[in-house]
């Protein structure tokens, strides 16, 4: 990445090797099992500023290169519990260490290696109704084989995750409503609806909200993204026919802060945990700033059985201190996975971003103002580059 939006140009970047080793058990007496994952990341390169891509273990004070490691960890070690009828009434559970992803309030996504979990979650279906639970105390972050109690950006310590939620899905409709509460510190909304009238067509609508609770008030201004109740909702519309698909997404985000300073919606309030917001811009703090309106575009064709290209630009305005602040971006994606059956479990994945920003100050988010008051125009520029590959051992 090569950021000039702080000022002077900084230039983020890291390269990593992972190679992981996964192991899913059977269901002893069609009940009990385990699963078991171990992943191994080698440093290949690292620039100042590394941390940012999330690769390698910043191990160390500052953001310097040579606090670039490599690292290794046990992502997954839990038991697994299965109760019922799969075509009825079924419960499904673990507990131990476990990355979850898209699953009521958190998320692990996946770099080098993926944020996992210490816990319990269970999930009770009954045909198109299911209900979730979760309970976590401890993480291991994306990029560090440490185990953390979870912590604010003051660094207080929370004692717990605990998250639930109710899912009803058909062919036509996909709705959800999920609550989390970290402890004494935050609650997080999030709803999600998906209507499909047409085989071919798709409206959704999202909300996600923060409600903060005494820890987080009791944290310096400074550090607080929004001094209330912070929400962004957005509506989508998504087209499918063959091989070309066009979806288009309109977002507002409410974050308002009453010290005069830019509020904006705190994705991940607590540090060390990566909390599930899925609108279509979604981008740091970007297009999720208090007022912000956010317009996107994806536009996707698969030109063949193994190969993928889209388009996606993105586009917010918002109204600070007399300013009518424009922000955008364009990212080309691309995905390359063999039809070839020796390369099957094969994929090559790049994104190009090119980005239109403001100068800022403060934590990445406060707009910087010329003499006369307008806001600083600034570029970025960024490049993903992923190759997967998966086999089975037996």
């Amino acid at each position: 990445m090569n950021e000039d939006a702080v000022g002077p140009t900084y230039i983020h970047t890291a390269w990593a090797q992972t190679i992981g080793l996964n192991y899913k058990s059977g269901l002893w007496k069609e009940v009990l099992g385990f699963d078991v994952s171990y992943t191994t990341v080698t440093k290949l390169g690292a620039s100042n500023y590394f941390a940012s891509r999330d690769l390698l273990w910043n191990d160390g004070p500052g953001f310097k290169s040579s606090n670039a490691k490599g690292f290794t960890k046990f992502n997954k070690r839990n038991i697994k519990l299965h109760l019922g009828d799969e075509q009825g009434l079924n419960y499904k559970a673990r507990y131990g260490w476990q990355p979850i992803h898209m699953y009521t309030v958190l998320k692990s996504p996946y770099t080098s290696a993926q944020n996992s979990y210490l816990g319990y979650t269970g999930t009770l279906s009954y045909h198109n109704f299911s209900i979730d639970t979760l309970y976590v105390d401890s993480v291991m972050e994306r990029f560090s084989p440490d185990k953390e109690k979870f912590r604010s950006a003051d660094r207080t310590a929370i004692e717990y995750i605990a998250a639930g939620g109710v899912n009803y899905k058909t062919k036509e409709l996909n709705a959800s409503y999920n609550y989390g509460y970290a402890k004494d510190f935050i609650d997080r909304h999030v709803l999600i609806f998906n209507y499909m009238p047409y085989s071919n067509v798709t409206f959704g609508f999202q909300a996600f909200g923060n409600v903060p609770l005494e820890l987080y008030k009791n944290m310096p201004s400074a550090l607080q993204a929004a001094n209330g109740n912070s929400w962004v909702y957005e509506g989508t519309v998504k087209w499918q026919q063959d091989a070309l698909g066009l979806k288009l997404g309109v977002g507002y985000t409410d974050a308002s802060k009453n010290n005069g300073s830019l509020g904006y919606f705190d994705r991940h309030p607590i540090r060390n945990a990566r909390w599930r917001l899925e609108p279509m811009s979604s981008a740091a703090y970007h297009y999720q700033r208090n007022g912000e309106v956010a317009l996107t575009g994806l536009i996707d064709y698969k030109y063949a059985e193994d190969f993928y290209s889209a388009i996606q630009l993105n586009y917010g305005q918002f109204d600070f201190k007399n300013n009518k602040i424009k922000t955008g971006e364009l990212n080309l994606i691309n995905a390359w996975q063999p039809s070839n059956p020796n390369l099957k479990n094969f994929t090559v994945f790049t994104k190009l971003t090119k980005a239109w920003l403001y100068q800022t100050e403060g934590n990445r988010v406060q707009p910087v103002f010329d003499d006369n008051g307008h806001y600083i125009r600034r570029n970025s520029i960024a490049l993903d580059i992923i190759f997967d590959y998966k086999f089975n051992i037996f």
